[in-house]
């Protein structure tokens, strides 16, 4: 079984990027998450094949990433003009012709990338990237801080990681993993997520204990957990 990231052309030149999981199945299936195509095929699929597989579901592959992409608030493409939401604002990639290079910085609803010559997607990306994943390590790690020590509740370690299934997870050995993606979400999403997974340092379980003890510290834990997108917190 082989899983890594690629792209084709199509016929028409565009280029569509996507997850290839080769496996052990019989058909070709599409699945989109976090606003990414993922093309799962027999493990002897060639690259004619799907590429014809990908041009004929085109229109239901651009519907679902575009709804995808908005609902998980992470850009689909990293061009000037796309959007993200960053702790909770919606944000314009924005390119800007510079002389000298700055960190991406937000103003006045864009997201400005210093342009020095490189313009391409790649470099886009690479920069919009940096900002979440710092974004994230700072938010996250103040919040934790922060709830640590009102909660009295302390983790043998925190990570911030891509976690596929769920906003955070902790181990029985005290440790705590946090998904960098609710840093797309505000300020009180992240203490909730933080809060959640500390409660579980002292009930390793969902118990009516387990919600009061969250409650105690986020009282509005119910509505903020209804609108995240999915995810079931572990």
């Amino acid at each position: 079984m082989a899983k890594f990231d690629t792209y084709i052309d199509l016929e028409s030149g565009r280029r569509i990027e996507f997850t290839l999981d080769r496996g052990r199945r019989k058909n070709a299936a599409l699945a989109i998450n976090e606003g990414r195509l993922t093309v799962r095929v027999p493990e002897r699929f060639d690259p004619a094949k799907i590429r014809r597989f990908i041009e004929e579901h085109i229109e239901w592959i651009d519907k679902n990433l575009e709804s995808s992409a908005r609902s998980s608030g992470l850009p689909r493409s990293f061009e000037d003009g796309s959007t993200l939401r960053l702790l909770g604002e919606w944000l314009t990639i924005t390119a800007v012709r510079s002389d000298r290079y700055f960190k991406p910085k937000t103003e006045d609803g864009k997201l400005l990338v210093a342009v020095c010559g490189d313009s391409s997607q790649e470099y886009m990306a690479r920069q919009v990237w940096t900002l979440i994943i710092e974004t994230a390590n700072r938010e996250i790690t103040e919040s934790m801080r922060r709830l640590s020590a009102e909660m009295g509740l302390f983790p043998q370690k925190v990570t911030v990681k891509d976690l596929s299934a769920s906003w955070g997870r902790c181990s029985s050995n005290g440790n705590i993993s946090i998904n960098y993606k609710v840093v797309t979400y505000s300020k009180e999403h992240i203490d909730y997520v933080c809060i959640h997974e500390l409660a579980h340092l002292e009930y390793m379980d969902h118990s009516a204990d387990f919600w009061a003890l969250v409650e105690k510290f986020c009282p509005d834990w119910h509505r903020i957990r209804t609108s995240m997108r999915t995810h079931e917190d572990e």
